[in-house]
């Protein structure tokens, strides 16, 4: 084979990896996923991401879809549509669907395709009252739909009021909007022809005005609902079939993406082996009872190559450790179950190497390699470029990694982009849903792919090499060495999104408390066995573990306690969580394992919010020299209603209670001038202590909503006192 486009002393190579992960949604006593965002997420952002990499042949890219999403794919929306969807003359069996249960999927799908005057109240709850609801739509997608944000706000109003609305049309309108604004906007501008050869063409039904928003053309009816349950199922069955078919194969010469999984039910893989482990990098945290059970974390991984190998065909080269989560004890799991490599965050490395090294390289841990994300860029495409047009963003970002690559001369550079790769674009409220952003982006890249400057590459493909596109071969074994690897995540590089305050460690009491009655009653592990007869005792043992692995899910964790949004009276997470852990008990009783269901109670948001508002004037544990810290938020880039406020996880901060702890803006408490806008607040801490902190502007005590200045993030502080004693710490509002 000739060898093309041979590699420069200036090329630097460029990894980018989309994860793609949704929760196991199931509540089995209903045995229906209670959300939808499985479905929404798989007709606006899994086939489209996969897909939009076919016009750009040069760019190659890889994407994780974890164990959990696939599942749900085709358990519970392929296997039960298929006997119900004529895709060739375009019908849906409703009458067939409906005769042996009320809700087969999720409620708001199966709501779409149920006649509207044929709704009872709980239909009406589950469409309008919800937590996860048809009204579940952020303000930047609801912006592009007039029709449907007048819908949401005359429902929301109605909600409020608990109004009883009769009105069929109205229903009618809101099921099918819910359906149609979680759509690809490739698809809304169609006609799109789907892997398959399936087409789908909404243009009888949707069209694009001058104000590049999206109007009816005609009244809703019921069939035109159906029709779009039809759009959905079209889609689902291609979700895997367009990674299958793009799968990169070197040796063939095929295919632009490198598929990745990660453990099975996503769980934070460190703390399942042992939360102990956590104390290192969170030492002056509160942490539960130890948790330690390395055979989960070894099932994890082994059950997620197992489903991988049954959808692709083959097992994975790399893995992703869930939330780049890793440990040694973790990382040797993904070695001994054939794993070449894994990824993380950059924090990761630098806390791992004693002397200053390469950050344009993966590095060798014992004989697995391990790549580290570039944290810079890959939060500027979640969380930064959302606020400017496409094509300034995908500049950006080419002149980033040009940069990056000169300031090391070195023949072989690698850069490492790692990132949600769903839940970004519906912020994107200047660029709809990223698109003129990834298209720049790309043709950027197949033009930078010809000069060499930049090539795009997956992580094994830099391992092994691809001759016909010029990369040689990079050999585990030539890679820089790491000696001791640092425990942490891609978030602060510690685990303080799934452990630490009261709520998420009492979480990890449940689940020690269910792990525990497992091992007292040395129940035996078969979630390994496939050819076990449905509904056998071994059959039942086998749910009753795959239950327990994903009550050990690191979402689970992540959505409870003070410091997200969903922490109000109504907590879905919260309740999917229980479920799953009473769903391990009812699965072991069937196979002949009389255990007591435990009651796990739920601590009230309102007297976690009042304990914390009485506990402001506390101090926190004593031992260690206290330094004065003044945090000065500047403010003056935004509107600011009422005031700035600060929380986080200590108790001079409310411990993530928002709203509560108010900043200054009169001068004092470290402040500059009399409402200038720059916010302070000042106290004092132990020196040497890690504060995890957030800012919030003019929200309800106790409320996240849209005071947040950014959902998915904490800001980090090491308190180091300067030679006068003091800690300054200096933010720009919504700024990182």
């Amino acid at each position: 084979m000739i060898t093309q486009n041979p590699e420069l002393p200036e090329t630097i190579y460029l990894a980018i990896s989309y994860h793609q992960h949704q929760p196991f949604y199931i509540d089995y006593e209903k045995d229906i996923l209670v959300a939808p965002w499985v479905r929404t997420h798989s007709t606006k952002d899994y086939y489209r991401m996969a897909s939009l990499l076919r016009k750009y042949p040069n760019v190659h890219a890889t994407i994780n879809l974890s164990p959990s999403l696939l599942i749900q794919i085709q358990e519970y929306y392929i296997d039960r549509l298929k006997p119900f969807v004529d895709l060739k003359n375009c019908k849906f069996n409703v009458k067939k669907y409906f005769s042996k249960k009320s809700f087969q999927t999720d409620p708001l799908f199966d709501l779409l395709v149920k006649p509207t005057e044929n709704f009872n109240q709980e239909d009406n709850d589950y469409l309008y009252s919800n937590s996860w609801s048809a009204l579940s739509v952020n303000e930047v997608v609801r912006r592009r739909f007039p029709e449907y944000e007048r819908l949401y706000h005359e429902f929301c109003e109605l909600r409020k009021k608990k109004s009883l609305i009769s009105n069929r049309q109205k229903l009618r309108e809101l099921k099918f909007w819910f359906t149609l604004v979680n759509f690809d906007l490739d698809i809304l501008d169609g006609p799109v022809r789907l892997t398959d050869g399936n087409i789908i063409d909404l243009s009888d039904l949707i069209e694009i005005k001058r104000d590049h928003k999206y109007y009816l053309k005609r009244k809703i009816t019921e069939t035109d609902c159906q029709r779009l349950a039809i759009e959905t199922y079209k889609t689902f069955i291609n979700v895997a079939a367009i990674h299958s078919k793009l799968q990169l194969n070197i040796e063939r010469d095929t295919g632009q993406i490198e598929l990745t999984t990660n453990p099975y039910s996503h769980p934070i893989l460190p703390l399942i082996y042992d939360s102990n482990d956590g104390k290192i990098i969170m030492p002056h945290s509160p942490f539960p009872k130890r948790f330690s059970y390395p055979t989960d974390a070894d099932n994890h991984v082994k059950l997620a190559i197992k489903y991988y190998k049954k959808t692709f065909g083959k097992k994975p080269l790399g893995m992703w450790p869930s939330e780049g989560a890793v440990s040694e004890a973790a990382a040797m799991l993904f070695q001994k179950n054939g794993v070449q490599w894994i990824s993380t965050d950059m924090q990761i490395l630098k806390n791992s190497l004693r002397d200053d090294g390469s950050f344009l390289s993966p590095y060798r841990y014992k004989n697995m390699a391990i790549f580290f994300r570039d944290t810079e860029l890959s939060d500027r495409i979640s969380f930064k470029y959302q606020h400017i047009d496409g094509e300034e963003a995908s500049s950006d970002f080419i002149k980033y990694v040009l940069t990056a690559g000169s300031r090391e001369k070195k023949k072989s550079k690698l850069l490492t982009v790692i990132l949600d790769g769903e839940n970004a674009w519906e912020w994107y409220h200047r660029d709809r849903e990223g698109r003129e952003f990834l298209n720049s982006l790309y043709k950027k890249l197949e033009k930078l792919y010809k000069t060499r400057q930049i090539v795009t590459v997956t992580p094994s493909e830099y391992l092994l090499g691809n001759e016909r596109r010029g990369i040689p071969p990079h050999p585990i074994d030539n890679l820089p060495v790491i000696h001791k690897l640092a425990t942490g995540s891609w978030i602060h590089a510690d685990f303080s999104k799934w452990i630490g305050t009261v709520q998420k460690n009492l979480a990890w009491k449940f689940l020690l408390k269910t792990r525990g009655d497992f091992k007292k009653a040395k129940i035996p592990n078969h979630s390994q066995d496939d050819k076990l007869k449905p509904y056998s005792k071994r059959w039942y043992l086998k749910k009753a573990w795959e239950e327990l692995y994903i009550a050990e899910g690191s979402d689970w964790f992540w959505w409870s306690g003070e410091d997200q949004e969903s922490y109000s009276t109504k907590k879905p997470f919260d309740e999917l969580f229980y479920q799953h852990l009473k769903q391990v008990y009812l699965y072991a009783y069937k196979a002949g394992y009389k255990l007591e269901i435990p009651v796990f109670p739920v601590i009230a948001k309102d007297k976690i919010i009042e304990k914390k508002i009485s506990k402001r004037t506390g101090t926190m544990k004593a031992g260690r020299r206290k330094s004065k810290v003044v945090f000065i938020c500047d403010a003056r880039n935004i509107q600011v209603p009422r005031a700035i406020y600060i929380t986080g996880n200590c108790e001079e901060l409310s411990e993530w209670v928002p709203n509560i702890t108010k900043m200054y803006n009169d001068g004092t408490h470290g402040g500059l001038e009399l409402k200038d806008n720059v916010w302070a607040y000042e106290l004092e801490l132990p020196e040497g202590t890690e504060i995890q902190y957030k800012y919030t502007n003019s929200g309800k005590p106790g409320e996240w909503g849209k005071s947040e200045e950014f959902p998915a993030l904490n800001r980090t502080l090491h308190v180091k006192s300067n030679e006068k004693g003091i800690c300054i710490q200096k933010d720009l509002f919504g700024k990182l």
